[in-house]
């Protein structure tokens, strides 16, 4: 079934939709993880509006919560440089780990423990789609 147009080869329809269907689920497993660092995001941004924590470094969430919204924006906007803006990602997501620590607010447990859960999150899908990111064609 396969026919020549000016010297190119014609894929049969059956199989241009399973290549258009790999593109597409090799997109998504990119895209995925990428949208769900900028939930944690948009929750790190809204978390000291929602939740009263008391008096802590609000801050540092709300600009690491900012920084990792607009990153995963970058990844779906431009999935090429996803492994790269990953890694950046997973930086955020360390000092998120890290912040109560340094910032001096791991005794106000709600607020540790948010920054933490949502830092080791981001760690971890950064990682996850750092590795399962496609390299950029030229």
């Amino acid at each position: 079934m396969k026919g020549l147009v000016e010297g190119c080869e014609v894929m049969p329809a059956e199989e241009a939709v399973r290549s258009r269907v790999a593109r597409r689920l090799g997109s998504d497993i990119v895209l995925t993880p990428s949208v769900f660092v900028g939930l944690g995001g948009v929750w790190m941004v809204v978390t000291p509006i929602v939740i009263d924590h008391g008096v802590y470094p609000w801050w540092s969430d709300v600009a690491a919560g900012a920084m990792l919204l607009a990153l995963s924006v970058l990844q779906v906007a431009r999935p090429g440089r996803s492994a790269r803006l990953s890694m950046v990602a997973a930086l955020v997501g360390a000092w998120l780990i890290a912040s109560p620590f340094a910032l001096g607010f791991h005794d106000q447990l709600g607020v540790a423990w948010n920054d933490m859960i949502i830092g080791t999150l981001v760690v971890l899908l950064s990682v996850v789609n750092a590795i399962t990111a496609h390299p950029r064609s030229r």
